[in-house]
């Protein structure tokens, strides 16, 4: 069976779902996706960091790459005070190259969500065979290099995919899949075998990157941003008994700046002093999604379907 990316979403309005809880009654599951990237010098298909220059591009291949070097040593000091559970966007190159990061994330217990070998080496395009290779080297290496552990989700490089990426991502043993960043929730995807895929909410919004390198926001502004979502999502579970997910997204080489910190240490105190909010990872928030929503949600999202359907149909009719 064939399925087209714009057939995966099983659709239904989060007003007619089933619903979702956490935990101990948590309204909140909020999960910190630290990006840690590895960036070709020269990469195998051309390209840089910035996209618009030619390769090689010292100045933004520096700029990320001190995210390695130096900041994320700073971030993991925060992360470390407030326990921070952390699923890590990772480029698997640096399992292998740079142990002393492997290292760093394992002592922490960081769950590895899979970032691609290294981002600059995008989905797009790929042969069949090619991605599925892909995706069992990315398991080989987590288990090598990461104590036997696989790996289950994955946010694209570059957030890049071809139309076979869910159905290969779920024959090689995932279950998440970060790129679709929607809903608020967790939502099944269609495979094309008998796995159960889901995606799990991501965020452009609550990122570092887009919010501040490429927009111009202050820290402050980012925090303002931050915890009127928080507030937000707070509320609307408590409106509606819709549990929602939260995702903060963080880049060592700009997280990790010296005049960053503070702001995210803000964001940690605020969310652990919250006892409304489960601070979590996102294997956590897909485990207990699978076992407690997702059969529900396919049958109502069927349901739902099948009744408008004949909506649209008598609607036709009498036209």
């Amino acid at each position: 069976m064939s399925i087209s990316n714009n057939e995966r979403l099983v659709y239904e309005p989060m007003f007619a779902r089933p619903r979702v809880t956490w935990p101990g009654g948590k309204k909140v599951a909020f999960w910190h996706a630290p990006n840690v990237e590895h960036y070709d010098f020269i990469a195998p298909g051309g390209g840089s960091p910035q996209g618009r220059v030619a390769y090689p591009d010292v100045q933004h291949y520096m700029h990320r790459d001190s995210g390695n070097r130096i900041g994320l040593w700073r971030m993991l000091r925060v992360v470390d005070q407030f326990e921070m559970p952390s699923t890590v966007s990772l480029s698997l190159s640096l399992l292998e190259e740079q142990p002393e990061i492997r290292d760093a994330m394992f002592a922490r217990d960081w769950e590895i969500m899979s970032h691609g070998i290294s981002n600059l080496r995008p989905l797009y395009d790929m042969p069949y065979d090619d991605e599925s290779e892909f995706y069992a080297l990315s398991q080989r290496l987590s288990e090598t290099y990461y104590g036997g552990r696989r790996i289950k989700g994955m946010l694209g490089p570059k957030v890049s995919g071809t139309d076979n990426t869910a159905d290969l991502m779920a024959r090689h043993g995932m279950q998440y899949f970060a790129d679709w960043i929607h809903d608020e929730q967790p939502r099944p995807l269609r495979v094309d075998g008998p796995q159960r895929l889901v995606s799990i909410p991501y965020s452009y919004m609550l990122n570092d990157v887009p919010m501040i390198h490429a927009r111009s926001l202050s820290g402050r502004d980012f925090l303002d941003l931050t915890f009127a979502q928080l507030d937000r999502l707070l509320r609307d579970a408590e409106h509606d008994g819709q549990a929602r997910v939260m995702c903060f997204a963080t880049h060592p080489f700009l997280a990790g700046q010296p005049w960053f910190e503070r702001y995210l240490s803000e964001v940690f105190e605020r969310v652990r002093a919250d006892d409304r909010v489960w601070c979590t990872t996102a294997g956590a928030i897909t485990d207990h999604y699978l076992q407690n929503n997702y059969d529900a949600h396919i049958a109502s999202a069927a349901e739902w379907e099948s009744s408008h359907r004949v909506v649209g149909a008598r609607e036709e009719a009498t036209a």
